[in-house]
């Protein structure tokens, strides 16, 4: 058949194969990740309120997985299948400038958040936090 039209069997095959190919590279990175993010969470919970929360989660699974196949290829002796060996290091230093990036991100949005005043009653000895809000002025 012509690479313009698979199969959906042609399509799982070669996904197979490459899953297999890559699994080589990466180890199983996929489930290994998942127990090394539960270990630094130190067994807790972690809340995630913010599309920053979502994105950093996303950014440390990326680097991880890229810190994981560059393990597997300097010290676990492994020609790569896809990649030069170093990709994986360059990678990973994208996705931590990316992580250093979202973090300036959360303080910018954590500061805008705090220029927020309360419109408080003046009849009232203490502010009501479901009063709503305007905006501190900057001048």
């Amino acid at each position: 058949m012509s690479d313009n039209h698979k199969t959906v069997t042609e399509i799982l095959e070669e996904s197979a194969e490459t899953y297999k190919m890559k699994n080589a590279d990466y180890g199983r990175s996929w489930q290994n990740i998942g127990h090394v993010l539960h270990t630094l969470a130190n067994e807790q919970p972690v809340v995630l309120k913010t599309p920053e929360d979502w994105i950093a989660v996303g950014l440390f699974t990326r680097r991880l997985d890229k810190i994981a196949r560059s393990f597997n290829m300097d010290l676990l002796d492994h020609d790569p299948n896809f990649e030069a060996a170093t990709d994986a290091d360059e990678d990973e230093s994208v996705y931590a400038a990316m992580q250093a990036e979202n973090k300036y991100d959360k303080r910018r949005l954590a500061k805008k958040a705090e220029k927020h005043v309360y419109v408080v009653d003046p009849e009232r000895t203490e502010s009501d936090p479901t009063a709503e809000y305007e905006e501190e002025d900057e001048s």
